[in-house]
C-alpha cells in the first residue's frame, strides 16, 4: 500500500504503463503462481479502476484467474486499502480438505477437523526494503549476464505474469472474462 503524494510520472499512464495492477498486482500474482506449483491462466476476469485519486492509473483492483490445474485466485491489488488486514498484503489458499492464510501477523491452518493459529513472528517492519534485498538481485542478474545463465525468474515467468495483466486490464474495460 503506498502512503503520501502519488504524482508525476508514477500516475501517468503513458509513462508508467499501469498503477496499483502493474505496480504490486505483479507480485500477488507471482507468489499466487509460485504457491500453486507455476499454473499457466486459463481465463481472467478484473474490476480495476480509479477510486481514491486524481490520476489516469488504476489505484484498486480485484482479479479473478482461473488456472490450468483447475484453481481459481483472487488476486486484489491496490495502493489505497484502509480496512486491509496487514500493512501490504496476505495470501489464503482454500482447497477441499483444508485452507491455510497468512496474514502479516498470523498464520492459520486448518485441515480437516484440525485447526492452529501460529504466530508469524515478522521482523520489524521498516519504510523500506533492506540494500541487501537490491545487492543480491543485482549479483544475480549478473552473474546470470556473465556465465549465460538463465535468471530465476526466466523470460517466460515474466511474459505469463504481463499476459495476465495485460488480460485483467483488458477483462476491466470490457466487463467479460478473457480467455488466454
Amino acid at each position: 500500500m503506498k502512503t503520501g503524494d502519488l504524482s508525476g510520472w508514477f500516475t501517468q499512464k503513458e509513462m508508467a504503463g499501469g498503477g496499483a495492477l502493474a505496480d504490486m498486482g505483479v507480485h500477488a500474482i507471482d507468489t499466487v503462481r509460485y504457491i500453486l506449483g507455476d499454473p499457466k491462466p486459463v481465463q481472467v476476469y478484473a474490476k480495476i479502476g480509479t477510486f481514491y485519486g486524481n490520476y489516469d492509473v488504476d489505484d484498486s483492483g480485484i482479479i479473478i484467474i482461473t488456472w490450468d490445474n483447475g484453481t481459481t485466485s483472487i488476486i486484489e491489488s491496490g495502493w489505497w486499502q484502509p480496512h486491509m488486514d496487514g500493512p501490504e498484503a496476505g495470501t489464503g489458499l482454500y482447497g477441499t480438505t483444508g485452507y491455510a492464510s497468512l496474514f502479516p501477523t498470523f498464520l492459520k491452518l486448518k485441515l480437516g477437523n484440525v485447526t492452529g493459529k501460529f504466530d508469524a513472528k515478522l521482523p520489524e517492519r521498516k519504510e523500506h526494503c533492506d540494500q541487501v534485498i537490491y545487492d543480491r538481485q543485482m549479483a544475480h542478474f549478473v552473474e546470470c549476464i556473465s556465465s549465460r545463465k538463465q535468471p530465476l525468474p526466466g523470460l517466460a515467468e515474466g511474459q505469463i505474469i504481463l499476459d495476465i495483466v495485460d488480460a485483467a486490464y483488458k477483462s476491466s474495460v470490457i466487463g467479460e472474462a478473457v480467455d488466454l
